[in-house]
């Protein structure tokens, strides 16, 4: 038995993770229109568009927070999945459903131990990076331990 494990470990974009909390802001903003604008009484716009927001803020500051607590995203070949945070502590996450690997871009939604969601969105170009295209591969072969048989 071999004493190497077959790993991949990922870095996360900056701009990426920018990307995603502008289109979660834009998002909330288009719902907001979207909302003041339905044929109901005022009260229930007001209502509905309070909890809207609301509901967008938790979320964008979760991504937020999920963010300034990666450094790094680990995989092995076992399924295992953690995270290194930027002053080097290892945590165990949680890969949910909903995350999917493509050829050259990925989501990943984890949970942390405290219950927590964050999703990350990464890029990767499988004919220069090493990392990407170890993912690839373990996320290929590791359907078992990565989600359902049938998809991503």
């Amino acid at each position: 038995m071999s004493s190497t494990r077959f790993e991949t470990v990922l870095t996360p974009e900056p701009r990426l993770r920018q990307c995603v909390l502008l289109c979660g802001a834009l998002a909330m903003m288009t719902g907001l229109v979207l909302i003041l604008f339905m044929p109901l009484a005022a009260v229930w716009r007001i209502l509905l568009a309070a909890a809207w927001v609301g509901e967008s803020l938790r979320e964008l500051r979760g991504l937020a927070r999920g963010a300034a607590r990666l450094r790094f995203i680990r995989l092995d070949a076992a399924g295992n999945i953690s995270g290194i945070a930027p002053d080097g502590r290892r945590e165990v996450l949680t890969l949910l459903s909903g995350s999917i690997v493509l050829s050259r871009l990925g989501w990943l939604w984890v949970r942390f131990p405290d219950g927590s969601r964050y999703g990350e969105l990464l890029r990767g170009n499988p004919g220069r990076d090493l990392e990407w295209q170890r993912l690839q591969l373990i996320w290929r072969h590791s359907r078992t331990a990565f989600g359902r048989q049938d998809g991503s």
